[in-house]
């Protein structure tokens, strides 16, 4: 289970890549592309993505490549500059240079333990990452920025399933965590299916396409997706409000005429390529709320012969 940290410190550390970037809709490397988190309830009601204090998340995210995926490492912490934890109090060189392997149990024990201290909350697929806010979260605040809330900072890193790993190809994001005690909080949209050319495509259902041929795509929202809250300005006065959700669109072949959609005008084109791919394809949507909120779709592609 510790083996992958190994390489958990390096995106913590590193500089952009100054290549060349391939369009924003386009999967040719590692890519995450979305992240969410859900309180754990236990009364029946349903999950928010914005927790009080107190209550746990799990996260779950939609990391992308055209190649395997070694481990996803995460990291919270509740104090944090604007791009990300503090991991300084770690001694974190037996990740960076090898050295875990001639640790004995009881080091590597030490060294999880030193970790998790620093905020270490999971190393997907082996520890599924969740996180409870401390109680004593919001107590600075005023009543009325309690009710906006302040966020929790969520490091994530995607590590490619290689024996070798070079700094370029790790992925990092970081996600904004929205904590407060909001009588109205955000509840994650989410995408019970998609609309192609008018019909509706059963759950799970993969696509046959034509090659070469445009594919008008329209995400379908469950009810309650697109959401009213009451927002607490500056000056203390609520404000009645109603989300305005957009959608990302990804995928590994063809391409989009435009990557984005806006609700309530919720398709896009997609162009299938007109040499259809060897290997298996696929396309993405995701949904972000404005406030916090995500959700996303995978869709299945075979071509026609």
């Amino acid at each position: 289970m510790i083996r992958p940290l190994r390489f958990a410190v390096f995106p913590l550390l590193l500089a952009c890549s100054s290549d060349e970037l391939s369009p924003s809709w386009r999967i040719d490397r590692l890519r995450i592309l979305a992240v969410a988190g859900d309180t754990v309830v236990t009364d029946g009601s349903a999950p928010t993505a914005e927790p009080r204090p107190g209550d746990t998340v799990q996260f779950r995210s939609l990391v992308v490549s055209p190649d395997p995926v070694g481990a996803v490492v995460w990291f919270a912490c509740a104090s944090a500059g604007s791009y990300g934890c503090d991991i300084d109090s770690a001694d974190l060189s037996a990740l960076s240079d090898g050295s875990m392997d001639t640790l004995t149990p009881e080091e590597q024990l030490a060294l999880f333990a030193e970790l998790q201290a620093a905020g270490l909350i999971g190393v997907e697929p082996f520890l599924p990452p969740s996180y409870t806010v401390p109680d004593d979260y919001l107590t600075s605040l005023t009543e009325a920025q309690r009710t906006e809330g302040t966020p929790i900072i969520v490091n994530l890193t995607a590590i490619p399933d290689e024996a070798d790993v070079a700094e370029a190809d790790l992925e990092i994001a970081f996600k904004r965590l929205p904590v407060s005690e909001a009588l109205t909080p955000n509840h994650n949209p989410v995408i019970t299916g998609l609309r192609v050319e008018g019909i509706d495509l059963a759950p799970g259902a993969t696509l046959t396409v034509v090659p070469g041929y445009p594919y008008e795509i329209e995400p379908i929202l469950s009810e309650g997706s697109v959401e009213d809250y009451t927002y607490v300005n500056q000056d203390g006065n609520a404000e009645a409000r109603t989300e305005e959700p957009y959608f990302n669109w990804y995928t590994k072949h063809g391409s989009f005429f435009q990557e984005y959609s806006l609700y309530p005008n919720t398709s896009a084109t997609w162009y299938a390529p007109a040499e259809p791919p060897a290997e298996t394809d696929t396309l993405w949507v995701v949904v972000r709320d404005r406030r916090g909120g995500m959700g996303w779709y995978t869709l299945d592609l075979r071509y026609s012969l």
